[in-house]
């Protein structure tokens, strides 16, 4: 195997092993915040202990499992274990209530749906969930066994490698069907992208169920450079720790949320931080969510005196039924951002451009061109591709671009094609909507998440933006804008679901009547109606996206009361 490129990710380990087992491969934060340093040689035997155990008890090739660890050497040795073994691992979020039946249906649907063999969790975890889940548990130790000699792979780059739930933003979320060739794809194309090197260490504290967190272990074993991988229940309790992670192991590469950046620089202001380097932070791929010029400015303001390059802050696009990335910004020069007539997004579906004193203008964010080996278009309702500064749906093809998802249960056959996504141009439809630039694409929203009002089409993200501005909300997301149809009027009206820490210190109608004022001379949207919110009752994904269906669920049945005020008369 030595000098062949590597077709899977267990094939660059056992390569790398072969070749320099000594080399350091992972630096494991767990959630005790012990620190295990790994080698190539360590993974390995970690995979070597754990593919005995799953034979033992039955578990082979094309089966799948459900996989329910924290950040850990067990989860390491577990999820490489099942690559290597063919065994097609589904990768959940722990529990985040003591609402132990709630959290067990959900894993009970989600065993049926990828109709797992086995649940493997922490010790603690099995006991709670055994007696109520309709499929085995089993835990890391039970799997763990004498070593046995690593061979070839029983996977190929066409087996399943993995089952990744997408985030259920617009609805039930599905199982994307995530094959090893995707993954080595995706990972070549993100490396050529960002200029990696085998100088580069990844440092991550990223969820391991949701794809940005799981397809960096393997971008660091494709890659054969160390990565630093810490548990995000660390990152919760002292958000700089990933600041000193970077600094601290040399970090050049860490993707995170627009959210994180934002959490952090707040954190700054607070309690400046003291001892920082981080002048070799190359790469920061910043996606997973709606990236914001203002959180990006905050953060370089803070960490730039601590030696932050200026174009470190990368905004990127991607998903799951891509297996990850999408489009890369240029590595080489700061961040842009394209000044644009909000009025005629909504009224043309073309971002014109605008100056940044002009009191129209909004900034939408580029998040660069398509990543290689990739092609991207923008097409409208007829299919044919629209020109630049032209709005529609986006659509992309490539290697990285899965066949399908898993269909439910009596559908097509295990470790087929699944649902497809692919039309028969072989472009994927993202669901979201953009347009590009001198090759370089810029995201307004989600299709599905569009308000329409009187025949104008407003971006969701765009409103939330723009209002947390006009009210110097000092958070974000402090605001969801959603569209709810008026049977009266025939067209929908806007809802604002407003943070209750918005109104600190402030009177609540003098805020809604301002955001009126503003939404009505920038967008001419009128007739808002307004509802206070608490944050923990907006429902979220478990990677904390916001479910805008379910907040127009909620406003439909009565469950969030709307603001009497004057601000919020009908349409005209």
């Amino acid at each position: 195997m030595s000098g062949r490129r590597a077709g899977t990710v267990v094939e660059a380990l056992l390569d790398s092993a072969a070749r320099t087992p000594d080399r350091p491969a992972f630096h494991v934060i767990e959630r005790s915040e012990d620190t295990f340093a790994l080698s190539c040689a360590d993974v390995c035997r970690l995979v070597a202990e754990t593919v005995p155990g799953l034979t033992a008890q039955g578990i082979g090739t094309g089966d799948r499992v459900i996989v329910v660890l924290p950040t850990s050497r067990d989860f390491l040795a577990v999820y490489l274990g099942c690559l290597y073994a063919g065994v097609v691992p589904v990768v959940a979020a722990e529990p985040t209530t003591a609402d132990t039946a709630r959290y067990t249906a959900h894993l009970s649907r989600l065993a049926a749906h990828a109709q797992a063999e086995r649940v493997i969790t922490t010790p603690e975890l099995a006991g709670v969930l055994a007696p109520s889940l309709p499929v085995r548990v089993t835990t890391p130790d039970a799997l763990r066994g004498d070593p046995v000699p690593l061979d070839a792979p029983r996977a190929t780059p066409e087996s399943l490698a993995h089952l990744q739930a997408t985030s259920g933003s617009t609805g039930a979320p599905k199982l994307a069907m995530i094959r090893h060739g995707n993954i080595a794809a995706n990972v070549r194309a993100i490396a050529e992208a960002i200029r990696g090197t085998t100088d580069d260490t990844l440092v991550s504290w990223l969820p391991l169920f949701h794809d940005m967190g799981l397809i960096g272990i393997s971008y660091a074993l494709h890659a054969r450079i160390p990565m630093v991988l810490a548990d995000p229940v660390n990152f919760l309790r002292n958000p700089l720790s990933w600041l000193h992670w970077i600094s601290r192991y040399g970090g050049t590469l860490s993707p995170a949320p627009s959210s994180a950046f934002h959490i952090c620089a707040r954190v700054a202001r607070r309690r400046p931080p003291e001892g920082l380097d981080l002048s070799g932070f190359r790469v920061a791929l910043c996606g997973a969510e709606p990236v914001h010029e203002a959180t990006l400015r905050a953060f370089q303001s803070a960490f730039g005196p601590f030696g932050l390059p200026e174009t470190t802050l990368r905004p990127v696009y991607g998903l799951a039924e891509a297996t990850l990335a999408v489009t890369i910004s240029d590595v080489t020069r700061p961040y842009t951002v394209d000044r644009v007539d909000a009025e005629a997004i909504a009224a043309r579906g073309h971002a014109e451009p605008r100056t940044v004193d002009d009191p129209r203008t909004t900034g939408l964010m580029c998040v660069g061109p398509v990543v290689p080996g990739h092609t991207l278009r923008v097409v409208g309702p007829d299919g044919k591709e629209l020109p630049d500064r032209a709005i529609g749906a986006i659509e992309v093809a490539g290697p990285s671009v899965i066949d399908g998802c898993l269909p439910e249960p009596g559908g097509a056959a295990a470790g087929g094609a699944g649902d497809q996504l692919v039309g028969s141009e072989g472009y994927l439809s993202t669901g979201d909507l953009g347009y590009l630039l001198d090759g370089e694409l810029y995201v307004t929203g989600r299709s599905k998440d569009i308000v329409i009002i009187s025949g104008r089409n407003y971006v969701p993200d765009q409103v939330e933006r723009f209002v947390e501005s006009v009210t110097r909300s000092p958070r974000t997301p402090a605001v969801v804008a959603v569209g709810v149809p008026d049977a009266t009027l025939h067209t929908e009206q806007l809802h604002l679901l407003l943070d209750e820490r918005l109104a600190e210190g402030r009177d609540r109608q003098d805020i809604t009547a301002q955001v009126s004022r503003a939404l009505d001379e920038t967008f001419g949207i009128n007739g808002v109606t307004y509802h206070w919110v608490a944050r923990a009752r907006l429902p979220r994904t478990t990677s904390g996206k916001i479910q805008r269906h379910l907040c127009r669920r909620l406003i439909e049945d009565g469950t969030l009361a709307a603001v009497p005020t004057a601000a919020a008369s009908r349409p005209a």
